[in-house]
């Protein structure tokens, strides 16, 4: 079941078409999301020669925390903001696989100030571990009450 659909997501990150990359946001809280992509295909828009590359999982995590974000904050829109910075970056294979197996995207919200915020995030397509890590979202523009 799905409590957010792609429609919604695109509302809440500043990526549309082919560029948003999630399906579905799957559950939520006040701390953690979980979303659904379906397998890349080869006319992936991150796809080179036909395959897409691991390290694309961080575009998924980061727009699962754009989704999050405003989720958290009761928006419909995400506060504007930037990937900043990636720590302990595990890719566990060359290319995201092209098995037909939708993938999960999971993140967790560790910390938030009002600069920005760091999560822990993992992809993974079934039982298969594609990239896990964190990474920090600078805020560029502050939130208005």
């Amino acid at each position: 079941m799905s409590l957010l659909d792609r429609a919604g997501i695109e509302r809440r990150v500043p990526q549309r078409g082919a560029m948003c990359l999630l399906d579905a946001v799957t559950a939520w809280d006040g701390t953690r999301i979980s979303c659904s992509a379906a397998a890349p295909q080869p006319t992936h828009p991150l796809a080179h020669d036909g395959q897409v590359p691991a390290i694309a999982a961080v575009e998924y995590a980061a727009q699962a925390t754009a989704v999050h974000g405003s989720l958290v904050d009761g928006g419909q829109t995400p506060r504007a903001g930037m990937l900043a910075k990636l720590g302990e970056l595990h890719l566990h294979t060359d290319c995201i696989p092209d098995d037909g197996e939708a993938l999960e995207v999971r993140a967790e919200r560790l910390s938030v100030l009002a600069a920005g915020c760091l999560y822990a995030f993992e992809v993974t397509s079934g039982r298969r571990a594609i990239a896990s890590g964190r990474l920090m979202v600078a805020f560029t523009a502050q939130l208005t009450p």
